[in-house]
């Protein structure tokens, strides 16, 4: 197996795969419904639903500079959470799914052997970008496993908020309450 065939399993597994430190990305995905990824539980930390639309943004962008240089728009990173509906959380997902699969997609045409080679316009490597990606999505997955344990924590007690931003965190049964 040559480097770049390593990179694709390892970005595989850490998205429906069994990675080494615990669940993948869609597997921790799995059950969050609109409410959940709309839901801000731990203030002022972003939602679910942010943390997906980021993760899909910067993927697009990792994508799209494989391929020659990029100036993002710095608009799509970290959008506001949408209203909670189902209809959009789903297309939500769907721009998630079709990122995932853009990326894969361009990095399954890199040349191996190019892998430490700069991007074109660009100061990093194929392989830079590439474990980024893959970086990115384990650390933003753990997050929202945090905050989906968060979610249900609290939304069993009634004290979780979908639409009020406060500097108030509740995390039960810690019984952690902080106020700014």
């Amino acid at each position: 197996m040559n480097e770049l065939q390593q990179i694709l399993e390892q970005y595989n597994q850490i998205l429906h795969g069994e990675p080494w430190y615990g669940d993948p990305v869609w597997k921790i995905l799995e059950g969050v419904d609109a409410e959940c990824a709309a839901a801000q539980t731990v203030a002022p930390a972003h939602t679910i639903w942010q943390l997906v639309m980021h993760m899909a943004f910067w993927e697009d962008i990792a994508t799209r500079r494989l391929s020659g240089p990029v100036t993002p728009d710095e608009s799509g990173n970290f959008p506001d959470t949408p209203a909670p509906e189902e209809q959009s959380w789903r297309r939500t997902l769907d721009q998630f799914r079709a990122s995932n699969e853009e990326f894969r997609a361009a990095l399954s045409q890199l040349d191996s052997a190019g892998l430490g080679d700069n991007i074109p316009g660009g100061q990093r490597s194929f392989r830079y970008e590439a474990m980024g990606v893959i970086e990115h999505h384990i650390y933003h997955g753990g997050q929202i496993a945090l905050l989906k344990k968060a979610y249900r924590q609290i939304g069993r007690f009634g004290h979780c908020r979908t639409t009020e931003r406060s500097l108030r965190v509740r995390l039960l049964p810690w019984a952690m309450h902080f106020e700014a």
